[in-house]
């Protein structure tokens, strides 16, 4: 479903740009029939030099934000044309504020220009004309310079993802940070959504509608908790196995995305999902052979190299772990994820300096990312910078607690050696968050991780005083209890675990910790 939506052509290539229309540019011609009732060989000339015109109006408009793009070094994968538009692909966002401003801001430009040259076009009507072409040439520039004043009018609204939004985010960024810009951003759109709504409703124009909720989607990204809730929708709708994987129901996103594997056996990234689904369910034999599978049908496969060096990390292969993400990032040099592969290993061989250099490097696509902090507030903390290490601690804690607070089991080793910094984190996240027990089980996880059991076990007990349903809870503090002996509590919670939750792979996991209790 999503390739059908996603379906377009390649038309040309300017300057390594491709140039495509989308599949909904064909009902173009059936709304152009519509408005042109074209009977008579003049009215045909007409609707077609005016589709023509069209389409050049919104071409140029995305081409003028490419060739700004490229002025401040930013590569552009694409121009697509739809039916209500147009939009232009950027291989990433420029780090400064200002560039993207000006990015935004040159489609509108253009638009102004093309209508412009238009209305010039129309009271300079050369005068040689025959009766015919005077009154297709009249009809056509006066029509397009209508189109391209509604088209700038619609484009300068201060909505995002407009370029009137972009420009105020943009704007907003540079003034106020990041954080801020976008919360700016969802105070102003949301207001400037319900007059399109109103007007789309008494006009009757059910495409502006259907727009609107376009648009009101694009608001709700800029937002954690609603672009979760968006990101899951649309997953149920047309992706099961994505939607079970939000749900960190890792077990029955598998068998979904075992089933797109079996259709479609040389798509890369099915194995890449699965894999990090066998991950999570730290099965990782079977998340190894998916990962070599994808490295065999896809060696260039960014997120396959960068999961190897990953692995790598995890086994303390320092310098095999970096000559994948080293491959990644010769092979994507667009890419900013290489950069935080790269300050792991950093971290790992104690070069906090350095590591600090690749992660502002990735800063900008990973803003609002939590555990993009998180991680950075360690190493602020190795090097003896607590006002950065708790800033970057407030941003991740602005953005999600949940997502800033916990880390899924398999990358817990990550916390091995940093006892001292998750102390200090979790206990400010205590202080500023006293009812939620996710600042408990981070802290319990981290004490268990450093093999500090009865630290472990008391925080697992506060956290599930707050919140008594989470087997993850049980879990971790069986997992503790274990260490240290205690083979009847740690049955006791581990029993709690079947019975709290519903997800397949933590009944399986919490069976398998059972038997090897061998109690009764």
């Amino acid at each position: 479903m999503m390739k059908w939506l996603s379906l377009s052509w390649r038309v040309g290539r300017i300057r390594d740009v491709e140039i495509r229309f989308h599949f909904s540019i064909l009902f173009s011609i059936f709304i152009v029939y519509r408005i042109f009732r074209p009977i008579d060989d003049v009215r045909g000339v007409l609707a077609l030099l005016w589709l023509t015109g069209y389409i050049l109006s919104v071409f140029l408009h995305e081409l003028a934000h490419a060739m700004v793009a490229k002025l401040v070094h930013v590569d552009v994968k694409s121009i697509v044309i739809w039916l209500l538009g147009g939009f232009t692909n950027l291989t990433r966002e420029p780090e400064k504020p200002l560039h993207r401003l000006a990015i935004y801001a040159a489609g509108p430009v253009a638009t102004f220009l093309v209508g412009a040259l238009c209305v010039a076009a129309y009271f300079f009507t050369p005068a040689n004309l025959s009766l015919y072409w005077m009154y297709i040439y009249t009809k056509l520039f006066l029509s397009l310079a209508g189109l391209n004043f509604i088209l700038l009018v619609f484009n300068i609204l201060p909505i995002y993802p407009l370029d009137g939004g972009n420009v105020l985010r943009a704007l907003m960024e540079f003034l106020f940070g990041r954080n801020n810009a976008n919360l700016i951003t969802i105070i102003v759109s949301v207001p400037v959504l319900v007059g399109m709504i109103w007007f789309g409703i008494k006009m009757r124009d059910y495409v502006l509608l259907a727009f609107c909720v376009l648009i009101a989607l694009a608001i709700g990204t800029l937002n954690s908790y609603t672009l979760r809730w968006i990101n899951l929708g649309l997953s149920f709708l047309f992706k099961r196995g994505g939607y079970y994987f939000l749900r960190e129901d890792y077990e029955r996103a598998v068998q979904y995305f075992t089933r797109h594997i079996e259709k479609e056996p040389q798509q890369a990234n099915h194995y890449i999902a699965r894999y990090i689904c066998y991950s999570r369910m730290l099965q990782n034999e079977k998340a190894f052979v998916d990962l070599e599978h994808v490295l065999m049908i896809a060696p260039n496969n960014e997120m396959a190299l960068l999961a190897r060096g990953d692995t790598c990390l995890k086994e303390n292969d320092i310098d095999s772990a970096l000559n994948w993400y080293e491959q990644a990032r010769q092979l994507h040099p667009n890419s900013m994820l290489p950069y935080i592969g790269r300050g792991f290993v950093m971290m790992r061989k104690m070069e906090f300096h350095s590591a600090l250099e690749e992660f502002n490097k990735a800063s900008l696509p990973f803003a609002s990312v939590p555990l993009f902090y998180v991680d950075r507030s360690r190493v602020h903390f190795k090097l003896g910078n607590l006002d950065a290490a708790h800033k970057d601690q407030d941003l991740a804690l602005h953005l999600s607690q949940k997502d800033a607070l916990i880390k899924s089991e398999s990358t817990l080793y990550e916390y091995e050696g940093y006892l001292d910094w998750a102390e200090d984190y979790y206990a400010r996240a205590i202080s500023l968050q006293l009812l939620s027990s996710y600042a408990y089980q981070g802290r319990a996880d981290a004490y268990r991780v450093n093999h500090e059991f009865d630290k472990a076990i008391l925080d697992y007990t506060r956290a599930l005083e707050i919140n008594p349903r989470e087997p993850l809870l049980y879990l971790g503090r069986g997992k503790s209890y274990d260490a240290k002996g205690d083979k009847r509590r740690a049955a006791e919670d581990f029993r709690q675990v079947l019975a709290k939750t519903r997800k397949l792979h933590l009944k399986h996991q919490a069976e398998d910790l059972l038997r090897s209790l061998n109690v009764e």
